[in-house]
């Protein structure tokens, strides 16, 4: 829109052709052809000194080609029409001065419908009526495509030198997720669909901004972006624009908040608070009817400890959303939560001062089998990570206790759990010699010993619950030292339609004091139990059942 076409002009455009030509789509393009020819008329600099009496005089003149290409529909559109004439030149005057590969990337970036009318008109000489015939589309559609395509690759020329950074110095980025992320997951895997988020993050971008800042070609990023969009990790607030549907954090920030947390927690003394908490209901735990406890309470600390900072965590982020939740209420719709932070490659940070934090990394993961004689039984790294084997993308099983149990072999360490004289035949030797192996049996008088514990389901609640009794004090209390203060280190970056989100998925892992629980246990105390070879333990690991546990 400029001062001369307005609504108005565009809506009495309409009136003018409607009057004269009772086909509604006709008068619509023929309304277009009068607009995109004031318009070409308008960015040449033409002198027009009544600009109103020229436009209606231009408008009756489009009118007449009208008729006149009625009457003969077999003169090429250009010439009948005389509007190719005025405002569509041919390529090479258009970008006479342009490198061949300048124009090629701004060809490439066009989307789909107007990069095959540019080479139909310019590369195979189609008219605009041929055009029109073959796409099935109105000529008018076409002429206004092929002039919007022409000012498109201009400007994109124009802008080349200022486009594309991250072709060239794409964003380190680093990501976890929660819940069910499945196929989503998958939409991550690649370069460009985490890049795309990063460009993303803040505002919404078209399917050409992405591609240009990425720097590939858009008909090879739709079909990624669409994928994306499927699986929720974009967003479109409008037709043609994307923008990232989770919050995405710059490291620093990202650091700084996650620094600040485990200071505050250690300040306060937290860690040895949790762990009291739990050694101090030891005999209520030890009471309950489960196998393992006598592989020592230190030894089932490496699970009491985790359930104990997860389940302090919990409450403390339950009280702090709770002033939230009228204003920003839970999003059940999601189905996985996801949280990434990035590097820019112009940006450096020291990762010492946040390496000095007593802190140690942590994650777990729960793996279910149907068990024909046990029915649902979870195999439960609850400790997947260093100092135990961690080695998530290697292929060797002993770098990565997540597959040393599954659904072929866990029953046999349910059976021996119950008869550790148990008669093996030759298949269930060969699996007892591989769970020896990595420390999931060890050998005894009477036959093999199972070195993970095995809860039943109300156990394991029993336990839980018990836990949580105990901490519920000190989760008051992390509710208190955390929420603000995070909240201004964070808050800058996370835009308003994400504030559900980030409060309660987000925050989430900074009232969490799991890193520095364990640090604590392991490093600061005797709490835990130091396994003689971290590389085959099965400290931190469980099994759990559906059904109810009973010892022969």
């Amino acid at each position: 829109m400029n001062e001369y076409i307005n609504d108005e002009l565009i809506q009495n455009t309409y009136l003018f052709c409607i009057k004269r030509i009772s086909d509604s789509e006709a008068a619509k393009d023929l309304s277009q052809d009068i607009l995109c020819a004031a318009l070409a008329a308008i960015k040449s600099n033409i002198q027009i000194n009544d600009f109103y009496s020229w436009y209606w005089r231009m408008a009756r003149n489009k009118y007449a080609d009208y008729v006149a290409y009625k009457k003969h529909p077999e003169l090429p559109i250009d010439i009948a029409v005389n509007v190719a004439s005025d405002f569509m030149t041919p390529v090479d005057s258009l970008i006479a001065d342009e490198d061949i590969s300048e124009l090629n990337y701004a060809l490439s970036r066009l989307t789909t419908l107007y990069r095959e009318i540019v080479i139909r008109f310019y590369l195979k000489g189609q008219t605009v009526a041929q055009i029109a015939a073959e796409i099935n589309c109105p000529v008018g559609t076409v002429k206004r495509r092929l002039f919007d395509a022409k000012q498109n690759i201009k400007e994109r020329i124009n802008n080349m030198n200022n486009i594309g950074k991250t072709a060239y110095a794409p964003a380190d980025i680093d990501w976890f997720w929660g819940f069910n992320m499945g196929d989503a997951e998958k939409a991550l895997k690649t370069e460009i669909s985490r890049q795309a988020m990063v460009i993303c993050a803040k505002e919404a971008k078209t399917l050409n901004e992405i591609a240009d800042e990425i720097g590939v070609a858009p008909i090879y990023l739709k079909e990624i972006i669409d994928i994306m969009v499927k699986e929720k990790l974009l967003a479109k607030p409008s037709k043609d624009k994307y923008i990232a549907n989770v919050c995405i954090f710059p490291r620093e920030s990202y650091y700084k908040a996650n620094l600040l947390a485990n200071n505050l927690l250690l300040e306060n003394n937290i860690p040895e608070k949790v762990c009291k908490a739990v050694i101090d209901i030891k005999d209520k735990i030890m009471v309950l009817d489960f196998y393992g406890k006598e592989l020592g309470f230190d030894y089932l600390c490496w699970l009491f400890f985790i359930s104990a900072g997860s389940l302090v965590g919990e409450t403390a982020r339950d009280i702090y959303c709770k002033q939230y939740a009228k204003k920003y209420p839970d999003e059940p719709e999601r189905k996985y939560r996801l949280t990434m932070n990035y590097l820019k490659a112009d940006e450096t940070i020291d990762y010492s001062k946040y390496e000095l934090t007593k802190c140690m990394s942590w994650s777990n993961l729960w793996q279910n089998f149907r068990n024909s004689k046990y029915g649902l039984v979870y195999y439960v790294n609850d400790y997947e990570y260093k100092p135990f084997p961690s080695d998530f993308n290697g292929t060797s099983i002993e770098s990565n206790r997540d597959k040393w149990v599954d659904g072929n072999n866990i029953g046999l360490l349910i059976d021996l759990s119950k008869e550790p004289g148990k008669i093996l035949n030759e298949f269930e030797e060969e699996m007892a010699a591989n769970f020896i192996k990595y420390g999931l049996l060890t050998k005894i008088d009477t036959g093999l010993k199972v070195m993970l514990p095995i809860f039943d389901r109300q156990t394991s609640k029993k336990i839980d619950s018990l836990i949580k009794e105990a901490v519920e004090p000190i989760a008051v209390e992390i509710a208190d030292l955390i929420g603000k203060r995070v909240e201004e280190v964070l808050l800058p970056h996370v835009r308003s339609d994400l504030m559900s989100n980030f409060i309660h998925w987000d925050m989430r892992m900074f009232f969490q004091p799991i890193g520095v629980i364990m640090y604590h246990g392991l490093h600061e105390t005797n709490y835990l139990h130091r396994p003689e070879n971290y590389d085959c333990s099965a400290a931190g690991l469980f099994i759990q059942t559906e059904k109810k546990f009973i010892l022969n």
